[in-house]
């Protein structure tokens, strides 16, 4: 072999060598960890969620009928409102006795007025509460996963409770 062809394998071998030592392997991105197994409910917590949501849906009956009383006062109110505003447009200014009489009724309305802002200020707790209380409801149960057949379980055995609890009620 020549000299030039041998310095020239031999410069071809050092660069091959060289650069296969500077090449750093990847191995590219770690592997993503797994998802977890997904985790079923068990019916102990079926049945703590049942139990929340039905005493959840009571309170919001009481809290809607609160609502509801609430606004029809309020419709009430108005319509004092309107006839004191009546009343007002026929007084006769003139007559002390008609000018206190109205004084009165509209002492009575405010009074009133006040009465229904103060019920409502009242009710702001309870309704905060329910608020709260549905929001950690919601939370904690509502991502739940369950077997079909847990629930059905935990259904029927709030059925025969309620049931049992209905015969115990007009049993006595």
């Amino acid at each position: 072999m020549s000299p030039i062809r041998t310095s020239l394998l031999l410069a071809a071998s050092l660069l091959a060598v060289a650069a296969a030592g500077a090449t750093t392997v990847k191995t590219g991105k770690p592997a993503a960890s797994q998802p977890a197994a997904p985790t079923w409910a068990t019916r102990a917590q079926l049945r703590e969620c049942a139990d929340t949501e039905a005493g959840l849906k009571e309170r919001f009956r009481a809290i809607d009928a609160s609502n509801t009383a609430h606004e029809k006062r309020f419709d009430q109110l108005e319509a004092e409102n309107t006839r004191l505003e009546q009343l007002h447009d026929q007084l006769d200014h003139d007559s002390d006795i008609a000018v206190k009489a109205f004084n009165v009724l509209v002492k009575e309305h405010n009074e009133h007025i006040r009465q229904l802002n103060q019920d409502a200020a009242d009710s702001r707790p309870v309704n905060d509460a329910y608020n709260a209380d549905m929001s950690a409801f919601n939370h904690k149960c509502s991502g739940l996963r369950y077997h079909l057949e847990d629930m059905e379980a935990v259904t029927r055995e709030r059925q025969k409770a309620a049931a049992q609890a209905a015969a115990a009620s007009t049993g006595l």
